[in-house]
C-alpha cells in the first residue's frame, strides 16, 4: 500500500501573497512596498510573470531584489536596479505619468466604495493618528489597478472611512471622473475572501472565497453588506513547489511570517 504524505497547507497570510501575485501580468510595471506586496511581486517574477518590473516608492527602479528586505531603504531592495532615484522620480516620473499598471496599497480602513484610510481613525471622542499617505494617494489616483492585501476584520471594513486618504470610487459611480481622476479597478484580498469592483459599479463585490471560508464568515466580519457575486470562486491554493519558493527562497527566516513557528502550529503538527 502506498502511503501519501499529507499536503502542507498554506497559512492564511501566505494565501494573500499568492493571490496578490496572480494580479500581476508578465511585463507589468508594479509599485509595491515591503511586506506581503513585495513578496507577491517576487513570487510573480519567479513564476508566471518573469518580465514584471518592480518599482519602489523610495526611488528604486526595477531592482533584482535579494530576499528579504525589511524596508524600502534596505540595501537588499536596491540590488542591481536600472536606477537608484528618488521619491519624486517614482511617483512623478512613473506613477503620475500613467506608466505603472498595478499599485499595491494597505490601510487601516477600506470602505464599501473602496476608499482607503491611512491618516486617522475615530476612537471614542478622539482621533488616533496613523502614518498618513506617503505615496498612496498618488498610486490610487493614477494606477489602473489597485490591489490591497489585508486581514479581514469588521473595524477595517466600515461603511464609510473616517477619512479618505486614497480614493477608490469616492461616493459612487462617476465620482472619479467628476474629480478628474482616471478609471480604476480595485481588488481587495483578505484572509476570508476577495472583493473587487470598478468605478462604473462604484462599490465592492465579493467575487471569491478563501479555502474554508463562507459567505457568513465574510458578512460577520464586514461593517457593511457587500454585494455577493452570483458565482463565487474559491481562491486556488499554491502548489508545493510555489510554497517552497515563498518559504525557502523568498522568506527563509520567516521575517514576514513568524506565525509559521507558533507553538499552536507546532502542536498541531503543521509545518
Amino acid at each position: 500500500m502506498t502511503v501519501t504524505e499529507p499536503a502542507i497547507s498554506a497559512l492564511p497570510r501566505e494565501l494573500l501573497v499568492f493571490e496578490g501575485a496572480r494580479q500581476i501580468a508578465d511585463g507589468d510595471c508594479v509599485i509595491a512596498g515591503t511586506g506581503l506586496p513585495l513578496l507577491a511581486g517576487l513570487v510573480a517574477q519567479r513564476t508566471h510573470a518573469p518580465h514584471a518590473r518592480l518599482l519602489i516608492e523610495s526611488g528604486v527602479v526595477f531592482p533584482k531584489v535579494v530576499p528579504t528586505p525589511l524596508s524600502v531603504v534596505d540595501p537588499r531592495i536596491m540590488h542591481a536596479p536600472s536606477k537608484l532615484g528618488s521619491l519624486i522620480e517614482s511617483l512623478g516620473g512613473f506613477v503620475q505619468r500613467g506608466l505603472v499598471a498595478t499599485g499595491f496599497l494597505g490601510g487601516a480602513q477600506i470602505d464599501a466604495r473602496a476608499n482607503i484610510n491611512s491618516t486617522w481613525i475615530q476612537r471614542g471622542s478622539g482621533r488616533v493618528r496613523l502614518p498618513g499617505s506617503g505615496g498612496a494617494n498618488d498610486i490610487a489616483s493614477h494606477c489602473a489597478t489597485i490591489v490591497v492585501l489585508t486581514s479581514h476584520e469588521k473595524r477595517r471594513f466600515p461603511e464609510r472611512c473616517d477619512y479618505i486618504t486614497s480614493p477608490g470610487f469616492l461616493d459612487g459611480p462617476g465620482a472619479r471622473r467628476r474629480a478628474g481622476l482616471n478609471p480604476v479597478w480595485v481588488k481587495v484580498v483578505t484572509d476570508l475572501c476577495v472583493l473587487e469592483g470598478d468605478d462604473t459599479e462604484g462599490e465592492l463585490t465579493v467575487s471569491a472565497l478563501m479555502p474554508g471560508a463562507t459567505v457568513e464568515d465574510v458578512l460577520a466580519n464586514t461593517g457593511f453588506t457587500p454585494r455577493i457575486a452570483d458565482h463565487l470562486d474559491v481562491v486556488a491554493t499554491p502548489s508545493a513547489e510555489h510554497l517552497a519558493l515563498l518559504r525557502d527562497v523568498l522568506d527563509p527566516d520567516s521575517r514576514y511570517f513568524p506565525e509559521r513557528h507558533s507553538p499552536e502550529r507546532l502542536k498541531n503538527g503543521k509545518h
